[in-house]
């Protein structure tokens, strides 16, 4: 489950100089992307966006030759997914501009200008190398929010065992009536959760089903909610919630072993910017980071600084 779909409107290519957007057609690649190039916008409003889709493997190949065509005056290419790396490759050697990764490569990393790596994938930061913390993504924060909150729900994964009780006990905890909550399943929850949270009927809290919800839904909830809990095998979520500017809270959930998501998601309750379930059960209350979280905004600043645009 992504909090923003692909289909949000994308700022329109001015004339003149344009960060162009490699897509390998996954809705969540693109949100990462969009999410980088859209906060540089905010810092050179003089900058378009345009996203194109990354080309097969054979015409990226033979781009590497005969470089393909790309109009504009293009500043900077972005992409994320390994099937966008050699069609970023191919479109440097006609528009000879810096390109940028988001993730760790499939191709060695000295081939790209810079790659933006999750800081739980493990890899040691450099001048070409950044580490954010989790993926990039295009949640804004705003000032006026409403005593509600969000929970979300995720499913099996390769990184915790899923416990369908465990969840909705924790949820039933929650859920004690201080104030109303919104509950949405992904794609990867079990059919069976949901009518286990209706048998409870538990106070102010409202059960939503994610194949029936509008595209904007999560977008318009988690903006303006104070509190946000998700299950940790959603890492995707904790992170959007946290660039919302939620107070966000994690569920809990075995981890599997040598899991990289999972010691991502620690790694954020030891420095405080989540709160645990166990925490939570103890009597503690979530609370929003000191600062805040927002891993696009100040990737764009270190992008600019570097004056690349």
């Amino acid at each position: 489950m992504s909090a923003v779909n692909a289909e949000q409107d994308v700022p329109r290519a001015a004339p003149g100089r344009t960060i162009v957007v490699v897509s390998d057609g996954k809705a969540g690649h693109l949100n990462q992307s969009l999410g980088l190039a859209e906060a540089l916008v905010r810092l050179c409003p003089n900058v378009g966006i345009r996203e194109i889709p990354s080309l097969s493997r054979s015409k990226a190949l033979l781009g590497l030759l005969r470089p393909p065509p790309l109009q504009g005056h293009v500043a900077l290419l972005i992409g994320a997914g390994h099937g966008t790396h050699l069609s970023l490759l191919a479109l440097q050697r006609r528009c000879p501009c810096p390109t940028v990764v988001l993730m760790r490569p499939s191709l060695p990393s000295r081939c790209f200008d810079l790659c933006i790596e999750p800081r739980h994938d493990g890899g040691r930061e450099s001048d070409r190398r950044w580490l954010s913390d989790g993926p990039l993504n295009r949640m804004a924060a705003e000032e006026n929010r409403e005593p509600y909150g969000v929970i979300l729900v995720g499913g099996p994964s390769a990184h915790y065992t899923w416990d369908s009780q465990a969840v909705v006990g924790q949820i039933a905890r929650i859920c004690d009536g201080s104030r109303s909550w919104c509950l949405s399943t992904s794609r990867r929850t079990p059919r069976k959760f949901l009518p286990l949270l209706k048998d409870l009927s538990l106070p102010g809290l409202e059960l939503h089903d994610v194949a029936t919800l509008p595209p904007q839904w999560l977008v318009e909830h988690l903006a303006r909610a104070e509190q946000c809990w998700v299950t940790p095998d959603s890492a995707s979520m904790i992170y959007e919630g946290l660039t919302a500017g939620c107070a966000v809270g994690v569920l809990s959930l075995q981890e599997k072993a040598r899991s990289r998501v999972a010691r991502g998601v620690a790694d954020l309750v030891q420095r405080g910017l989540v709160s645990s379930f166990a925490d939570f059960d103890r009597g503690g209350s979530l609370r929003c980071p000191e600062e805040p979280f927002d891993e696009a905004a100040r990737m764009a600043r270190k992008i600019v600084e570097r004056g690349w645009l």
